[in-house]
């Protein structure tokens, strides 16, 4: 039997929820946290399962900083828990995003959308990223080598997870659209490895599949998923997980 449900992810997971009567437009701030977290799939799912939820997530990350936060919160958990007690559930980023360490501190960038901070070099690295770096077998191939490590990392401790994508950024404006990641990725190798721990279709996909059965709106204006958005999801995911209870 599992003892903690480990989650990691975007807003897809966080949530995408704010307290209307907090003066706060930061979803992670820890104000806000007793409003959002009852409302999104983690905590939802871990009702399901009855077992223990650290949502780790945080709104607007990208993989890299995903990555950074599994690996050092793993190893903070392996003192409390062993490894088979603990499940992880990973919700991958949009490929695209990636982060740079400038000015004593991470910074992700977001190459499908416009981007203008007040730090210049920032905006100098965003300018030469996209013009000479952003294509779809750099951040493809750097989605799959992530893929790889996390899934190897946990599986040398001892962790059983699953993976799935939550969206893909650059369908927002008309590229490959609606379609999963794994769609694009056509390495055999990788694609049999992970078939037995990744989900066989994003988030996104889950609810605009199924959006008309349910008989509502799914989505926030943004689009995030709305509380009934994550709702089905963590009953879709439930389904998959009965054994870890």
């Amino acid at each position: 039997m599992k003892k903690i449900l480990i989650c990691e992810g975007d807003s897809w997971t966080a949530g995408d929820i704010l307290n209307p009567e907090l003066d706060v437009t930061w979803v992670n701030h820890p104000s806000n946290d007793s409003y959002r977290l009852p409302k999104v799939w983690p905590h939802k799912l871990g009702k399901l399962l009855n077992i223990e939820v650290l949502n780790m997530s945080q709104a607007g990350s990208s993989n890299d900083g995903i990555v950074r936060r599994l690996i050092d919160n793993t190893f903070k958990l392996l003192k409390k828990y062993k490894g088979e007690e603990m499940f992880v559930i990973v919700g991958w980023s949009s490929p695209e995003r990636k982060d740079f360490f400038t000015e004593n501190n991470w910074e992700t960038l977001y190459p499908a959308h416009n981007h203008n901070q007040n730090i210049e070099s920032v905006n100098k690295l965003w300018d030469v990223y996209v013009e000479n770096f952003w294509n779809e077998e750099e951040y493809i191939s750097r989605y799959i080598h992530t893929n790889l490590y996390i899934h190897y990392f946990l599986k040398s401790h001892n962790i059983d997870h699953m993976f799935f994508d939550a969206f893909y950024e650059t369908s927002e404006f008309g590229l490959h659209h609606e379609k999963q990641i794994r769609d694009i990725i056509t390495d055999e190798n990788y694609l049999n490895i992970t078939k037995n721990f990744f989900k066989d279709i994003s988030f996104k996909n889950f609810l605009l599949k199924n959006k008309d059965k349910f008989g509502g709106e799914v989505f926030n204006k943004n689009p995030h998923p709305d509380e009934m958005g994550h709702q089905l999801w963590s009953e879709e995911l439930s389904r998959d997980l009965q054994w870890i209870k």
